[in-house]
C-alpha cells in the first residue's frame, strides 16, 4: 500500500507575501483517500499553513481526478477499529484544513467527489477546469452517513436548498454547474488551472486583512468544529 506521507507532493513558489505551497494528491488511478493518508496529510497541511512565511496553500489532484473520495476496496477490508479510525481521519482533516490561516485554494483538476467535495468547501476559493467529470456529495448512494466534521463544513458553507439536493439525491454536477450550487467559484481552461490558483491564492493572502477576516468569518464554524473534536 502506498505510505499517507507519499501522497502528498509539494512545490513551492515564491510570491510577493510569502511562500505559495503548491500540493498535489497523488494516489493514482482515483486519488482514493484512506487514513494514513488522512492523517499524514493533516499535520503536513496544517505545519505548512502556521509556518512563517507561508502566505498561501493551493491544493491539487494528479491525473484525472482531485479525489473520488474514500478507498472502497480498503473501507470494505476494515473492522470496527478501522472504520473508527477512517471515520476520524476525515474529520481531523477536513478540520485542519478549515482552520488554515493562511489563503487556501483548491484546484479541481477533475472528479471531486464524496470526500473530495467536502475539501473543496474547506477552501477560501474553488476553481475548477473546464473539463468532462463530476463534482458532488454522493454519500447517501454510497451508503455513507456524513462525519461530524464534513457535516457541520456542509451546514455552514452550502445553501440549505442546495444542501438538501446534494445530500439527499446524490446528484453530480459537471465543472460549470457546480458553480450554481456554491461548491465552485469559477471554471477556467484546464491549460490555466494551476497558474489561476496559484495567482488567486496569492492575491488573497496579499490583502492586508485577509487573515483577520478570515478567522472572524470562519469562528462559527471553528467553535462548532472544536467541539464535535473535543
Amino acid at each position: 500500500m502506498t505510505q499517507g506521507g507519499d501522497c502528498f507532493r509539494i512545490e513551492t513558489h515564491n510570491g510577493a507575501s510569502g511562500s505559495v505551497h503548491l500540493v498535489t494528491l497523488d494516489n493514482p488511478p482515483y486519488n482514493a483517500v484512506f487514513a494514513q493518508m488522512l492523517e499524514a496529510g493533516a499535520a503536513r497541511l496544517a505545519a505548512l499553513g502556521s509556518a512563517p512565511d507561508t502566505s498561501a496553500i493551493v491544493l491539487t489532484g494528479a491525473g484525472a481526478n482531485f479525489t473520488r473520495g474514500m478507498d472502497v476496496k480498503i473501507a470494505a477490508s476494515l473492522d470496527a477499529k478501522g472504520t473508527a479510525r477512517a471515520k476520524a481521519a476525515v474529520n481531523t482533516f477536513c478540520a485542519q484544513l478549515h482552520r488554515l490561516p493562511c489563503a487556501f485554494v483548491c484546484a479541481l483538476n477533475g472528479h471531486t467527489i464524496g470526500a473530495g467535495g467536502i475539501v473543496a468547501l474547506c477552501a477560501d476559493w474553488v476553481i475548477a477546469a473546464q473539463g468532462d467529470y463530476k463534482i458532488g456529495l454522493p454519500e447517501a448512494k454510497a451508503g455513507l452517513a456524513f462525519p461530524p466534521v464534513p457535516q457541520a463544513i456542509i451546514d455552514h458553507w452550502l445553501d440549505p436548498v442546495w444542501r438538501r439536493r446534494l445530500a439527499l439525491t446524490s446528484q453530480l454536477f459537471g465543472p460549470q454547474e457546480a458553480v450554481a450550487t456554491g461548491m465552485v467559484d469559477e471554471v477556467v481552461p484546464a491549460d490555466a488551472l494551476i497558474e489561476s490558483a496559484l495567482a488567486r491564492a496569492e492575491s488573497l493572502a496579499a490583502q492586508p486583512a485577509f487573515r483577520d477576516c478570515k478567522r472572524q468569518l470562519r469562528a462559527s464554524a471553528n467553535a462548532e468544529i472544536d467541539a464535535l473534536l473535543g
